[in-house]
């Protein structure tokens, strides 16, 4: 791998260009370079430095602002971290495989924005997860079961709950629950990349100090070889066709430089989130496309989808061996509650362990904390569009409209219910976390949704933009639903099986 200056990249003609080295990016730029094609990655942000936060590395725009119901609202989560590496830097580490029924969601649950989808099946997409799985080391549950969902063999011993996981787990089990370890990125002994996890800083919007958190920086691109070239404190502005149906360029704006640059690819790959994809489409409009690029269906940005979550905190007399900061994110997890008749449509969600990020002291207690989370259903009005403001680099800033589905927030409640239930068995006072996450989350999927038919999909089940035989998308934009369970691992494995198709 190779950084290199944008006048460099100008001057040749790559086999790929890919846009955004984050999780999607990271890991179909190394599966193109392990195969002899030169690969040009394009990245907004810099190198981040171990033990960097989140909060030095924002685009400084991420906080978009949404419109509903006539006023003007905060989102409530960053979307843009800008880093090689992308949101893996600062991510947890968890990495669940999605359950069978997230890859197909029923047409009841779809309701309005229910299409003929992309029809991936989870058998399909297993030898991508096997192979990023060792990768990255995850350590998980090897084998277990929970209802519907079973975990696979893992090459790591799955690492031990933390205090405040073991006795939520404890609690579980007496009400008839089944606890498992939560499955994480994260190395709990020591191998070429790190000594092991010492839980030094929390894991979530911090860079591991010491590498024990497998991101794809680390983990991918620095081992690709001369075939990689990196293009770091860039923004791609629009892509550019050469001939109708055929992307030739892009157009860069860097740090560096105060005008744009051309850069010329074979093959274009969008990677930096179903927000940043779609608003660079967005942005390449033309004479022949004034509405977008590859938006015939005039579905580019429609059915964004997230996550919409809650967290619950209690706190317990302190047993012994309790650190007042358990920085690992999360080590349980409650599976029991994805699927059921008590929730609209009988789709559940996820209970687990996060523990808290905002130093939460001892004083002789322990401090419980439960995320619950539910992927909501897609709808065409929740969708990401331009603005006539100009941000930091002269562009368009993006305008986020999203309203909650109501069904999806009832689920939200069940789910808050029983993990209500769950920490007032253990004799502590509940109470919820003040976040803006029931608005949604980082988990960003759906706006340029893969299909069968041209008319209702941005994408074919590749990734392949319906309008363009060149230019693939291969984040959690082409995903149809956003799925209950954490979303990187999928979209890595995912793009890994697109890539791995090209080359």
């Amino acid at each position: 791998m190779k950084f290199v200056a944008v006048d460099q990249a100008a001057r040749q003609v790559f086999d790929a260009c890919i846009i955004g080295s984050g999780a999607s990016g990271g890991v179909t730029a190394h599966t193109l370079a392990q195969q002899g094609l030169s690969v040009l990655l394009v990245e907004q942000g810099d190198i981040i430095p171990p033990g960097g936060k989140i909060d030095d590395h924002l685009d400084p725009d991420s906080w978009a602002y949404a419109w509903r119901h006539g006023r003007w609202w905060d989102t409530g989560y960053p979307w843009s971290a800008q880093g090689f590496g992308g949101g893996t830097i600062f991510y947890a580490g968890v990495s669940f495989r999605y359950h069978p029924r997230d890859f197909t969601p029923s047409d009841e649950f779809m309701g309005s924005a229910a299409y003929e989808h992309w029809g991936l099946t989870r058998q399909e997409l297993d030898p991508h997860y096997d192979w990023i799985e060792a990768q990255l080391a995850v350590a998980g549950p090897s084998g277990e079961t929970v209802g519907e969902y079973r975990f696979p063999r893992y090459t790591r011993e799955r690492l031990p709950y933390t205090s405040p996981g073991r006795v939520l787990a404890e609690a579980a089990e007496s009400l008839g629950g089944k606890p498992v370890a939560t499955p994480v990125a994260i190395s709990g002994v020591a191998d070429r990349f790190t000594s092991g996890c010492r839980q030094l800083t929390p894991c979530t919007d911090n860079h591991c100090p010491i590498g024990a958190k497998a991101d794809v920086a680390s983990r991918l691109l620095y081992d690709c070889g001369d075939e990689l070239s990196v293009l770091l404190r860039s923004r791609a502005v629009k892509l550019v066709a050469s001939r109708p149906g055929v992307v030739g360029s892009v157009e860069v704006l860097s740090d560096d430089e105060r005008s744009s640059t051309t850069i010329r690819a074979r093959r274009f790959f969008l990677a930096a989130n179903a927000i940043q994809s779609a608003a660079l489409l967005l942005r390449s409009s033309s004479r022949l496309e004034p509405h977008g690029m590859a938006n015939s269906s005039g579905l580019v940005g429609r059915h964004l989808a997230m996550k919409v979550s809650g967290y619950l905190r209690s706190h317990v007399p302190s047993q012994h061996g309790y650190r007042p900061l358990q920085h690992r994110y999360s080590s349980m997890t409650l599976l029991d509650s994805m699927y059921g008749p008590e929730f609209p449509g009988g789709m559940g969600g996820l209970i687990y362990e996060a523990n808290p990020w905002d130093g939460v002291e001892d004083n002789g207690f322990m401090p419980l904390q439960l995320e619950c989370s539910v992927g909501d259903r897609p709808r065409a009005r929740n969708r990401i569009g331009l603005s006539k403001e100009r941000d930091r680099w002269g562009l368009p800033r993006v305008v986020m409209n999203y309203v909650a589905d109501k069904h999806d927030l009832a689920r939200l409640r069940v789910l808050r219910q029983r993990a209500t239930a769950l920490l007032r068995s253990l004799g502590g006072k509940v109470r919820q976390v003040s976040t803006k996450y029931e608005l949604g989350s980082a988990h960003l999927h759906g706006t340029l949704r893969a299909g069968k038919d041209p008319r209702t999909s941005v994408t074919d089940r590749m990734g392949r933009l319906h309008d363009y035989d060149n230019v693939w998308a291969v984040d959690g934009a082409v995903f149809p639903f956003a799925g209950n369970l954490n979303p990187t691992l999928t979209i890595q494995a995912n793009a890994r099986r697109i890539a791995s198709a090209i080359a």
